[in-house]
Parts: C-alpha cells; structure tokens; sequence
C-alpha cells in the first residue's frame, strides 16, 4: 500500500466526513493540530472512524497501545511542573475572603528560609531555582555562596553557572579552555526546546574577566 502522503497526492486531499469535526480540524490545521495530547485525541478519534468505515469495527483501534496516548500527557504534566517566571512575584493580591486561621498557625516567613545550613542541604536544582527566582533577596545570596562552594561558576555574559567537567585543554593568564557542564535555566528556548537541565559544552573558551569572582565562598 502507498504511504499516505503518496495516496494525498495520488488522489487529492481527504475530505472529512460530514459531521465528523474532529477529522476536519486535523485537516484544516494541518500538523499543528496533532501535537500534543489534542494531537493524540485527534488521531485516535480519526482511526476509529476509518475502522467503522472500512468495517474493522473495533478490532482495528484495540491494536493501538496506551501508551502511544499516555506518553503525550505525561510531557504535557512534566513541561506544566516546570518553574514558570510567576513563580519570582511574591506581592501577590490578597484573597477576597480571608480565613481567620488559629494562632498557630505562622503568619509570615519562617526563620529557617533565610538560615544558610538549610541551603547547604539542598540539591543543586533546588539551589538554581533559589538562584534564578528570588532575585535581589538574602536567599539568592545563599543560593549562589552555596553553588561557589560546589565548585561552580557564574558566567556574567552567559548569565549561567558553568562546573568543569574536566581538567582544562589550554590555560593561561587569560582564560582556560576545556569541557564544562552549565546549567540552562531557561524553562523553554524561542524554538520550543525545553531547558531547565544540565548540559555540556566541549571547547568551551572560560575567559577570566567574565567571571564573578566577588562573592566570597565560606567553609562549612
């Protein structure tokens, strides 16, 4: 059988059967409409339609895994968990019907937010998300004094955290040159790539004035 872009231009564009809206907003959208959970949706409901059609019944769609739907909706709740640029606005507005709670219950920020043995417990991501989401606070200070004494690096004109991934290639008075592994802290890139992740970069030129060096690192 020929593939079905072949059969699209063997015998014109597939026309959607009346009342069938899902199949006419697939073909209306084009590819655009078949990402992402909607896209799987789509797709699903299109198969069952044929099936009927080609009087498959229900033995055609049974042939189709879950997990070919399921795996759509879990990148939909993994890129939904991800830290959004809201997530920094603390002056966030008052509830309309405030709840008068028992005194026991804390009323403002608890003491341990701002202790720094706390951030020398948490992990790197934790210490990143600290770093990048609560700015010109004591906490992104802690953040950044905590990642210093795990041997990373703050990059000024990459805004990034680099950490050696191995003993530089070249050095001099200069830069040093090498394989290092920075942290991407954009949640999503302009090309729809997801960041929020660690990755390395070979042949990478550290020169020495891009780096922050005013931050004193304590010793626990």
């Amino acid at each position: 059988a020929a593939p079905p872009d072949a059969a699209a231009a063997a015998n014109g564009p597939l026309q959607p059967a009346a009342g069938n809206a899902a199949a006419a907003a697939a073909a209306a959208g084009g590819p655009a409409l078949l990402e992402g959970a909607a896209g799987s949706m789509v797709l699903e409901g299109w198969s069952r339609l044929a099936a009927q059609e080609l009087g498959l019944g229900s033995a055609m769609h049974s042939q189709v895994p879950r997990s070919a739907t399921a795996l759509p909706v879990l990148e939909a709740c993994m890129r939904s968990a991800l830290p959004q640029p809201s997530d920094s606005d603390w002056n966030r507005p008052k509830p309309r019907h405030p709840i008068l709670g028992p005194a026991s219950y804390p009323k403002g920020q608890p003491d341990v937010i701002s202790a720094p043995g706390l951030f020398r417990k948490m992990d790197p991501e934790a210490l990143f998300f600290a770093f990048y989401y609560q700015p010109d606070t004591y906490q992104q200070y802690l953040a950044a004094q905590e990642l210093k004494r795990q041997s990373w690096r703050y990059h000024k004109h990459h805004n990034a955290w680099f950490q050696r991934y191995a003993e530089p290639s070249v050095t001099s008075e200069e830069y040093e040159q090498g394989t290092y592994v920075y942290f991407d802290y954009h949640v999503m890139h302009d090309d729809l790539q997801s960041g929020w992740c660690y990755r390395r970069k070979e042949n990478f030129t550290f020169r020495y004035d891009a780096l922050e060096d005013e931050l004193p690192v304590q010793s626990v």
